[in-house]
């Protein structure tokens, strides 16, 4: 059509003397007028909509360029420019027809070459192009939701040993929980009324139990908000699975021969994009990676927490049961010491009853030889009082002579003096008999006390803990 128009316009300008104008200014003003409105035309009809790569890289656009129009314009430079043009179009045309390399359609009166229509190609370009950019975009948003899905599922393993601690480190307060009830149950069995007395020991052992019952009760809250913020990551890695899933589905439209264009670039992050529901960054995948990164978030602040409450819980695990264990020790040197002083109090009591015996001995014999002899045929000759001296003092002195009163005097003493030592000894034998037994009852004390200490280093241990890993 524009060689047509070029054509038409060639032959009346020629018809015309070169070097005599016949027609008035305004009547060739008015048709230099309507050539440039068709070129303007002309130009923005096929240059600046279609951009082809092919087909209009003629004598179009070689024509009617913007830079070469002149301002003013005469038949005769009309006619030359018109003419000078068609010939580099016509060169133009040639040269890219020969470097065509498209398909050929062939009949009876053409057989050269002739291409395709370009709004086909640059259509086929354009779609090969927005597909490929789309599905990377979309492949790169599927990237991003299974590296955060994977993410997610790496922080679910490390909450799932960290509740694996949790659960051990129970399960122990649990058995020193028990350790400490048989502990409690086990000073029961001291011998002695005595020795059953609530002491410091006791006093120990209860504030243990009740500092083993809140630390459990921690735990038991620490574990539940364990299991909660495991299934939020459950749900969470789930909810990216699936979006990556759907997201996966780009495959399709992967093309089966050749390749994509390799002037479509690569699609940014989809992190820095704007959520769009026809986009490959879909509202849902923002919301599934946000809500993931809040998961990660507090999983890892509670990871950290239950670290912490943890090794507080051990700490003071460690320093209760030292306590109740170092006060049962003290008790239980208390007790031996107790022991080893009724040891020597006994004995010196037993020492004193064998004396107080020797002393009851001597004094009963006394006491015989005071009274005399049992008939008095067996009294010695100076003890009679019908003897030669004691008649003759009994004629001179009416003072009968002190022996009698002595006697008598000295026989009443020796009888309270053994009487007096009969109830020492009675005393003594029941001190004695006292001693023994709170010897007794100290010995089991401290073997029962002994016994609860072996058992509460057998069955109860220190823990410790790892530090949580981000």
């Amino acid at each position: 059509m524009v060689k047509y128009v070029t054509m038409t316009m060639k032959r009346p300008v020629q018809s015309a003397p070169p070097a005599v104008a016949v027609g008035s200014k305004g009547w060739r003003d008015a048709t230099v007028r309507s050539i440039l409105r068709a070129e303007d035309l002309l130009r923005q009809t096929h240059v600046d909509q279609l951009h082809s790569s092919t087909r209009y890289r003629s004598h179009s656009v070689g024509t009617f360029n913007v830079t070469h129009r002149r301002p003013q314009l005469t038949a005769y430079s009309v006619n030359n420019s018109v003419e000078k043009e068609h010939n580099e179009s016509d060169s133009k045309k040639k040269e890219f027809r020969h470097k065509y390399t498209g398909r050929t359609l062939t009949s009876g009166v053409m057989s050269r070459p002739f291409p395709p229509p370009a709004l086909r190609d640059q259509s086929a370009v354009v779609s090969t192009g927005m597909a490929g950019e789309y599905m990377r975009g979309v492949r790169e948003v599927e990237g991003h939701l299974r590296r955060q899905a994977a993410r997610v599922t790496q922080e679910g393993t490390r909450v799932e040993h960290q509740r694996e601690q949790l659960e051990k480190l129970l399960r122990n307060l649990r058995k020193a929980l028990l350790v400490n009830q048989q502990s409690a149950d086990g000073r029961t069995f001291r011998p002695a009324t005595t020795e059953t007395i609530l002491d410091g020991a006791d006093d120990l052992l209860n504030k243990e139990r009740r500092g083993l019952n809140v630390l459990k009760e921690e735990l038991e809250s620490m574990l539940r908000k364990t299991l909660t913020q495991q299934q939020v990551l459950a749900e969470s890695s789930k909810q990216l699975l699936e979006c990556a899933f759907e997201r996966s589905r780009v495959t399709e439209l992967l093309p089966q021969h050749g390749s994509l264009s390799a002037g479509v670039k690569t699609h940014p992050s989809p992190l820095s994009l704007k959520p769009d529901p026809a986009g490959p960054f879909t509202p849902e995948c923002k919301q599934a990676l946000d809500a993931s990164s809040t998961v990660l978030r507090e999983s890892q602040q509670l990871r950290e927490n239950i670290s912490q409450v943890m090794s507080d819980v051990i700490r003071k695990q460690t320093d209760m049961h030292r306590s109740a264990s170092k006060a049962l020790l003290k008790k239980i040197n208390e007790t031996i010491n107790l022991e080893q002083h009724l040891t020597l109090s006994s004995a010196a009591t037993r020492q004193a009853i064998y004396r107080k015996q020797r002393q009851m001995q001597c004094a009963g014999y006394s006491l015989g030889r005071a009274m005399g002899p049992v008939c008095s045929a067996d009294l010695y000759c100076r003890e009679r009082l019908s003897r030669p001296m004691t008649q003759l003092y009994g004629r001179h002195s009416s003072v009968g002579l002190p022996e009698s009163d002595l006697l008598t005097q000295g026989s009443t003493m020796l009888r309270k003096h053994l009487e007096s030592s009969g109830k020492e000894i009675a005393e003594l034998q029941v001190v004695h008999q006292q001693l023994e037994d709170d010897k007794r009852g100290k010995r089991a004390a401290a073997s029962v006390d002994s016994a609860v200490v072996r058992l509460r280093q057998r069955l109860v241990h220190p823990q410790s803990v790892r530090p949580a890993t981000s």
